[in-house]
């Protein structure tokens, strides 16, 4: 290569710092080499947006070498519209999830670092994995890491719930894992080559009856970790990473389902919104029923997700960008909302919302951050969650006005349980003594929080920048999803397929000759 690998070097930066932190001694030089490192990958990848154009709507900045050549396996990796802002907001809260648990941690704080470095280099791989391999490698070395900080780091019944969340895990996986195969060896059948390349399986003809039975192996592995109901019980005693596993799925979903089961997709779009939508008012009034903050998070975050499924698949151009801003979204107002109750908490030491209240009166500053993060996960207009949700409604509206009207209801029922958590914990009398002490929120406190509103206001007044970014990217997407569609579907402006080139999968600057994977036509369907 010519450049500079820059999406490797975001990918496995991370894998080096978690070795060079098996040799770091002491918990404050443990604790600056995370920072550091997962601060340099938010650099390099600024570096690598700043050069991103949006326009193309291809991958970008895209490394090719042959891996395991005998089955077909390459390292590819690339960057489009969708992928550089999931992989965007993962480079964001990187360091300010490090800074913002810097004293919170503070037992085996080396261990702490590596594996959430490790959980960055997962994540990154994910989102950047042109190879669908390359992709289920990623997606599982993500267990590893997920599975220890839930296990050390959580909260009360951590050990059982990590190790429900790997059971669950491995279950989808599993079932991901024989439609991964299938399809290299459909594609074999077909044209005589093993490949896992993304590029080239999108293109592949493959009956309605076996997609239907592939679409639902895939689903399966998402729903897990979006989380859907029913598959969802894990999730209220492992918090605090489902934020991160909810732009996992959503991208698996968005990736892979649509482009490669458009057939299965059309079939069951309605009833994977039917379940989403049901999931928005049942994530919505279970939270509504907790005192606990941490549970309640982890109910409203149910229903939160159930948007982002929703906007998956209204299978229009409104709904997916919907679900990307609002998956960006969730980071930073979901995100926000734990790190700043994980801060009153280690002041008090409760979850419990009636052993607070009064605190307007002690603790402005941090009162007025949780407010500011209350306000934008109920969606208040101005604020990043109210673009997210608008754009899902308005695709799914162009779909289905009942399951749209079902899902609105979770608006409603979000501003309930959230001004009453704030209720509860902010205003009413300064009657307990150890409310009266708890000292407000340190400059580092304060600097992780405000970047955080900043990038929540920036979103909700402005939010065309994030639009226009993934825009030519989705357009691309639906072409590909929708191909045997005789019109566009509801809310995607027309786009001749003559218009794309039929897609190489070695990709963007990859090898061609003889020995290459050969080139599918738009017309094999």
């Amino acid at each position: 290569m010519t450049e500079l690998p820059y999406l490797s070097l975001i990918i496995w930066l991370p894998v080096l710092g978690a070795v060079l932190l098996l040799i770091v001694k002491g918990d404050t030089a443990a604790r600056w080499v995370g920072f550091g490192v997962s601060a340099l990958v938010l650099v390099l990848f600024a570096v690598c947006f700043g050069a991103f154009e949006a326009h193309l709507g291809e991958p970008q900045f895209v490394e090719r070498m042959p891996w395991i050549e005998s089955l077909g396996v390459s390292y590819h990796v690339g960057a489009d519209g969708i992928s550089i802002l999931l992989a965007g907001i993962t480079a964001l809260m990187w360091p300010l999830a490090l800074l913002g648990t810097w004293t919170i941690v503070s037992e085996r704080v080396r261990a702490y670092q590596v594996f959430m470095l490790l959980m960055e280099t997962t994540l990154m791989g994910v989102f950047f994995s042109l190879d669908l391999f390359l992709f289920f490698l990623f997606w599982e070395g993500m267990l590893i890491p997920m599975y220890f900080l839930i296990g050390i780091w959580g909260y009360e019944n951590s050990a059982r719930a990590a190790l429900k969340f790997f059971l669950f895990a491995v279950f989808g996986s599993l079932l991901m894992l024989a439609a991964v195969i299938t399809l290299a060896f459909l594609y074999h059948q077909a044209h005589g080559v093993l490949t896992f390349e993304m590029a080239a399986l999108y293109q592949l003809s493959i009956p309605a009856d076996v997609q239907f039975w592939l679409a639902l192996a895939f689903i399966a592995a998402f729903a897990v970790k979006v989380p859907m109901v029913p598959f969802h019980t894990w999730l209220p005693d492992a918090i605090v990473l489902a934020v991160v596993l909810v732009k996992m799925a959503a991208y698996g979903f968005i990736r892979l389902t649509l482009p490669l089961f458009p057939d299965a997709l059309v079939e069951l779009a309605p009833l994977m919104c039917a379940v989403a939508a049901a999931g928005i008012v049942y994530g919505a009034l279970i939270a509504l029923a907790q005192s606990d903050i941490r549970r309640m998070i982890a109910y409203s975050t149910i229903s939160h997700a159930g948007f982002v499924v929703l906007g998956v698949f209204a299978l229009n151009q409104h709904g997916i960008q919907g679900a990307v801003v609002h998956i960006v979204s969730l980071a930073l107002s979901t995100g926000g909302l734990f790190l700043a109750a994980m801060m009153l908490v280690q002041r008090r030491n409760t979850w419990d919302m009636d052993a607070y209240g009064g605190l307007w009166h002690t603790i402005p500053v941090f009162s007025a951050f949780l407010l500011l993060f209350t306000l934008a996960s109920v969606g208040l207009p101005g604020l990043s969650s109210f673009v997210g949700e608008f754009l899902i409604l308005v695709g799914v509206f162009q779909q289905n006005i009942l399951i749209a009207a079902v899902a609105a209801t979770g608006v409603i029922l979000a501003a309930v349980y959230m001004l009453r958590m704030y209720r509860k914990v902010v205003f009413g009398p300064l009657t307990r003594e150890e409310n009266k002490r708890i000292r407000d929120l340190s400059f580092r406190e304060t600097a992780v929080l405000a970047c955080m509103t900043l990038f929540i206001i920036w979103i909700g007044v402005y939010p065309n920048p994030f639009l226009r970014t993934m825009e030519a990217s989705v357009q691309k997407l639906l072409v590909q999803t929708h191909r045997l569609a005789e019109t566009p579907p509801a809310g995607m402006v027309p786009v001749s397929t003559e218009s794309i080139p039929p897609a190489d999968p070695a990709g963007p600057g990859g090898p061609s000759g003889p020995d290459a994977t050969p080139e599918i036509s738009q017309d094999t369907r």
